[in-house]
């Protein structure tokens, strides 16, 4: 009896298949964000962040982005850098109105934003 595939190519081949599978909840989970993300002039959804293996306070008033088009863009890409599978990946808002947000403050987002998000990629990556 022998192996068809190496261990080390089948464990190679089990990391790609990981990375990947993040790499496709993490752009769901920054999608159902950004366009569940009231907007006024579009501070907020221009002020969700993506990053890699740590946290972020950053944040601009002056980043609009009303169709979430250009942080989507530029959260997929900070997610395409990701090359291994375990790492964190860390979709956030530190607009100082935020957590009125998520308490239901807005009349578009009753529910908040990130609870809402989070509840719907459970859902949908828990089959």
């Amino acid at each position: 009896m022998s192996w068809s595939k190496s261990l080390q190519g089948f464990a190679e081949e089990v990391e790609k298949t990981l990375t990947q599978r993040q790499k496709e909840i993490a752009v769901y989970a920054l999608q159902q964000v950004i366009f569940g993300s009231p907007v006024d002039r579009g501070t907020y959804k221009g002020n969700h962040r993506v990053t890699v293996n740590g946290v972020t306070g950053e944040y601009s008033l002056d980043m609009e982005d009303p169709n979430g088009q250009r942080t989507l863009m530029e959260g997929m890409q900070v997610i395409g850098s990701v090359s291994q599978p375990y790492g964190e990946v860390v979709v956030q808002n530190n607009i100082p109105y935020g957590q009125r947000l998520e308490g239901g403050h807005s009349g578009q987002a009753p529910a908040g934003v990130y609870s809402v998000a989070f509840n719907s990629t459970v859902q949908r990556f828990s089959r």
